[in-house]
């Protein structure tokens, strides 16, 4: 009996042990993870003398100390070498395979160990500062801020959560002056429910703005969906789309920031939000009444306290820990009494003020603020003052006219920094300099300075782009000085439909109409002579300008920059071609224009940019603009007639060229006359003439190039450093052995080549080692990536460096590897796989490659019709067997993401487990054959969990209730993070035909 119980004791831990894939990883993967750990400790071992080393020269400056955490964490570092030794001894005694339940059990410690030895590693590198500031307390020390200032906003914060948390609300209004913190408190309220994802299935935010347009609100509703609403219809049309795709979500908080007025829910297409449907509300206003007329429980965000105010300003003043004189400190709780209690005046005054030295100069300060502030009668005036007085502390013009330049744009908007030093550039708010370079650097320069004073705030897009951004009441502020001077004429993203004319005057600098309605511009030219900038661009859509009268620019002599971006003109007027001061003339995406006028006078250009249009010719006298810095011609695809021969050589100060997609041949030798260049886009005759530029000095100078070989190929519109080349008409074979790419390239991309070849088979891929990623489409003749010339007798291999693949449009593509299997040592660096419209595939990664591409992140797999294995075992690529082994596990610990779409035969992802760690969004849609979806459980202790990461499971709702699944728990605990998805096809329309002969 004791046997049997024995026995049945054993058959239990098994089955516990191996209910869930991750207990077959502790038990087969026991010396590799115990060899990766040794590593990480090896690591962590010369981190930690690092940064003992760096305390002990730090410390010996007075009124120092080692941080709290840093202090933990070289407490923890020792504990985990301790633990890591006794782990040692523990694989050195189990060396019997057989003993399963202890194998597997000492197993999971070790990977355990091996999380806890990365995260450390994370930790110390994450440490800014090691020691802090230990001042002694005899002296006045600044308040601990964070104390005081907290307060009011976690008092302001914990209300609008409360609201949040009670189901008998639906609606939470939340309202309060310009400048109180409103938007601050929803991205704390944001970031909490992103942190605790067991409340709301989604967050959703969109920003508003004064300027209220129905038709914008739904388009940015949308594109927090990630789906977008056709411009051809109606209201009516697209609300009803956008209440479906808001519908199929559940318990989602919409936030819809800076409202001025209120709106019928229905009419936008937002689901009345109660209690079955899980959803809610929150709106951000200046105004108590929008929050009863949307019938919203308002909530008023309170100010601050007079010690919190101190207490802020000080910090941003004079930073944490700074002792100040006592008459010092008195004279700062007096300026920061002056801002009102108001967070936005008390940080942008204090920001101004950090340069002050001296009682004298405090003083001085002091009495500056109040001045401004006398006769002030209500609330927004005084508001207004006290922000105008970080304004005129800037006291410099130059600063002052570029902080003022924002203002042109729409409220909320975001300012791309490069295009705004641009047009501090050829406005000449940024002298002329020797190079564009030092022009660019002081135009960072004055952004630096405007955003250190809290008057431009930095964002960060998702790709790395640069964005600078405008409170709302520091745009007020500035408007409201460019009402008398400089005066300014500003409608942007109002969304007008007509020029209001009564507000022309002869004294107005510049204006703007950029993002409004406008469709045609009055037959009375105005008259603005001193005028320098007219800005009647779109930023993100289509402009409803059409017509522009020809004498519209007779009486603006003195006009600058003239952008007419994304507008539906069809010809410039004759007026143009006098505008002798003219530095900017941008027709950016203008798809209807077929007609500029004589450009002969306007020697004083700068910068000319026309892109995406129908013009068959060049302006007349383009060659005539010997001051042109920047030249974009980029996509013209209808342009019949050529650069006239030599011209080119006249644009000698040009350091910017973009003329690819236009079938404008260069050659090297006028690129040569060009000394300035720093940034280059053209298309070359042959692969020879692009080698020969490559191997030439002044490439060698460049920042950013688009070398292109091909009829109206075309770079990427954010340019990087990239080679396109188009075998539509070139002899492939006599061209690729001369094909010379540069070091340093980025993206390489490769059309209309049909004799079959394999990539790595190409000489110039054996030595590039910086590309970043490789565009495959159209080649009826590629049939694999990697060939039997891959891997060299010294160990060297080509194509090792990629980090992405996008293969489209190839009928012969096989196999990522044709006939050779890469030897185990070799890791390749490919993050990103896509493959669309690649029939001849049948699967994607034999499973004993997946070991070769550790990094992988992103794996994409669409309209290969053929496809019946994302993963297969190498066995069963013969045999399409039913036998399925359940037991196989493989981990993919980077995978973030995988999107799997219209493969109609495909039979399974993978037939046993992937233990997936990382992944954070699946979208499995058409995949009719699909019965599993072989996602790993996260092991939380003994508890198991969804993968750590994972976000959302997007596919249709009938697939996903057939799925089929190895334990019922799996699903359970995948089934919060599933979403009926209903995809916008942005797939390509690739629709050449492709022979397969």
């Amino acid at each position: 009996m004791n046997l049997l119980g024995s026995i049945l004791e054993i058959a239990k831990n098994i089955k516990e042990l191996f209910g869930f894939g991750e207990w077959y990883g502790y038990y087969n993967g026991l010396e590799g993870n115990m060899r990766n750990l040794k590593r990480k400790m090896e690591n962590l071992s010369a981190q930690e003398n690092d940064i003992n080393a760096e305390i002990s020269r730090a410390e010996r400056q007075p009124w120092k100390r080692r941080k709290k955490e840093v202090e933990v964490w070289l407490k923890d570092v020792p504990q985990l070498k301790d633990d890591v030794q006794r782990l040692e001894q523990g694989v050195v005694g189990e060396r019997n395979a057989w003993n399963v339940i202890p194998r597997a059990r000492l197993g999971k410690h070790i990977f355990q160990k091996v999380q806890e030895a990365a995260e450390l590693q994370e930790k110390g590198k994450s440490f800014n500062d090691l020691l802090v500031d230990d001042f002694p307390t005899d002296g006045l020390l600044m308040p601990p801020t964070k104390d005081f200032v907290e307060s009011t906003k976690a008092r302001n914060v914990e209300r609008v959560w409360e609201c949040l948390m009670n189901d008998e609300v639906r609606r939470v209004g939340v309202w309060g002056m310009g400048g109180v913190g409103k938007t601050t408190i929803m991205n704390h309220i944001q970031n909490r429910l992103l942190e605790e994802k067991d409340k709301f299935d989604g967050v959703f935010w969109v920003t508003v703005s004064k300027a209220f347009n129905i038709i914008k609100l739904q388009s940015d509703i949308a594109k927090e969906l990630n789906f977008s609403l056709s411009d051809d219809e109606d209201e009516r049309r697209r609300a009803k789309h956008l209440h479906a795709a808001l519908s199929r979500w559940k318990r989602y908080v919409l936030v819809i920031d800076d409202l001025w007025e209120a709106f019928c829910l229905e009419r936008v297409g937002i689901p009345e939000p109660t209690q079955s449907n899980g959803c809610k509300i929150v709106l951000t206003t200046r105004s108590l009444g929008v929050c009863r007329r949307m019938d919203c429980t308002d909530v008023k965000v309170e100010l601050l306290t007079q010690q919190e105010a101190l207490t802020l300003f000080l910090r941003k003043a004079v930073g944490n820990g700074t002792v100040l004189a006592p008459e010092v400190e008195e004279i700062a709780a007096k300026i920061a009494e002056q801002c009102a209690c108001l967070p936005l005046a008390v940080v942008t005054v204090a920001r101004s003020l950090r340069a002050l030295e001296g009682t004298h100069e405090w003083r001085d300060a002091l009495n500056d603020l109040i001045s401004s502030r006398k006769d002030t009668s209500d609330g927004e005036t005084e508001v207004f003052e006290i922000l105008k007085y970080s304004y005129d502390r800037l006291g410099n013009k130059v600063l002052q006219d570029c902080f003022l330049y924002c203002s042109l744009y729409p409220e909320g908007h975001l300012i791309l920094v490069n295009e705004l030093i641009e047009y501090w550039i050829v406005e000449e708010l940024i002298a002329d300099m020797e190079s564009v370079e030092r022009q660019f650097d002081k135009g960072h320069a004055i952004l630096a300075k405007l955003k250190s004073s809290c008057l431009l705030e930095s964002v960060t897009g998702m790709f790395g782009q640069e964005w600078v951004r405008m409170h709302d009441s520091i745009r007020d502020m500035a408007l409201r000085i460019t009402t008398s001077s400089p005066r300014f004429m500003v409608k942007a993203g109002e969304r007008i439909t007509s020029v209001p004319y009564e507000h022309w005057s002869e004294d107005l600098e510049r204006i703007s109409f950029m993002d409004s309605l406008i469709s045609e511009l009055p037959i009375t030219p105005p008259v603005c002579r001193r005028l320098t900038t007219l800005l009647l661009n779109c930023q993100y859509y289509k402009s409803m300008l059409e017509v522009i009268p020809d004498s519209f620019f007779t009486n603006m002599p003195c006009l600058e920059v003239l952008d007419l971006s994304r507008s539906k003109i069809t010809s410039l007027p004759e007026s143009i071609s006098n505008l002798e001061n003219l530095h900017a003339l941008i027709l950016d995406n203008c798809t209807q224009l077929k007609y500029v006028p004589s450009m002969e006078k306007l020697k004083a250009l700068k910068k000319f940019v026309l892109t995406n249009s129908k013009i068959e010719e060049l302006p007349e006298g383009i060659e005539e603009l010997v001051n042109l810095r920047k030249l974009d011609l980029a996509a013209n695809f209808n342009i019949k007639k050529m650069f006239p021969s030599g011209k080119l050589r006249r644009l000698s100060k040009l350091h910017y060229l973009r003329i690819d997609g236009t079938g404008i041949e260069v050659s090297v030798e006028d690129l040569q006359c060009l000394s300035q260049l720093k940034v280059v886009a053209v298309q070359f005759h042959n692969v020879q003439e692009l080698t020969r530029y490559v191997i030439s000095q002044q490439f060698q100078g460049l920042q950013k190039y688009g070398l292109t070989v091909g009829k109206y190929a075309l770079c990427e519109k954010d340019l990087g450093r990239e080679v396109w080349i188009i075998f539509e008409s070139v002899p492939f074979g006599s061209a690729v052995d001369q094909l010379v790419l540069p070091a340093d390239i980025e993206l390489f991309g490769l059309e209309e080549f049909h004799d079959p070849f394999s990539l790595s088979a190409i000489p110039c891929f054996k030595d590039a080692k910086y590309k970043r990623k490789f565009v495959v489409k159209f080649c009826a003749g590629l049939e694999s990536i990697f060939s039997s010339s891959t891997f060299s007798e010294d160990g060297h291999f080509s194509l090792g460096t990629v980090e992405e693949f996008d293969l489209a449009c190839l009928p012969r593509f096989r196999v990522l590897f044709d006939g050779i299997a890469p030897p185990h040592n070799i890791y390749f660096n490919l993050k990103k796989l896509r493959l669309s419209k690649c029939d001849a595939v049948k699967n994607i990664f034999p499973v004993q490659l997946l070991q070769n591409f550790p990094n992988l992140k992103s794996l994409s797999v669409v309209r290969c019709k053929y496809v019946e294995d994302i993963i297969v075992e190498i066995a069963e690529t013969s045999d399409r067997g039913h036998h399925r082994d359940y037991s196989n596990l493989i981990s993919l610990p980077k995978l973030e993401n995988l999107e799997l779409r219209h493969l109609p035969i495909l039979n399974s992802i993978y037939n046993g487990v992937m233990v997936c760690p990382s992944i954070a969004e699946v979208e499995v849609y058409d995949c009719p054959m699909v019965r599993r979806l072989p996602l790993s459980l996260h092991m939380d202790g003994e508890q198991a969990t969804a993968p750590p990461a994972l976000k959302e499971i997007m596919a249709e709702e009938k697939w996903w209730e057939m799925l089929e699944w190895d334990d019922p728990l799996t699903k359970t605990i995948l089934q919060p993070f599933y979403k009926d998805y209903y995809p916008e096809d942005s797939d390509e329309d690739y629709s050449e035909d492709l022979d397969d002969d």
